[in-house]
């Protein structure tokens, strides 16, 4: 049985340009990995315009921190935009 959790009011999501990111293999690779990571909520992944949306816990997660996770998987990273949600 799967529990769906609620996710918390307070979020935010940023757009990382991921450099390199050319097939749907990367992009699910990507997309998997940041799953896994605390405080990450959900990831977008666009492979046209090489990029990841991700929706955080700001106390759990930085965007800095995302991208981070990104580089270390062998792409370039650029932080793109942030955005405050409630």
């Amino acid at each position: 049985m799967s529990q769906t959790a609620t996710p918390p009011r307070d979020h935010a999501a940023v757009i990382i340009r991921v450099n390199g990111m050319t097939s749907n293999d990367a992009a699910t690779a990507i997309r998997e990995r940041l799953l896994e990571v605390e405080g990450v909520l959900a990831v977008r992944m666009n492979i046209a315009d090489p990029s990841a949306r991700v929706e955080y816990q700001p106390s759990k997660q930085t965007p800095i921190s995302l991208s981070t996770i990104i580089g270390q998987m062998g792409y370039g990273t650029t932080i793109r935009s942030m955005l405050r949600t409630m």
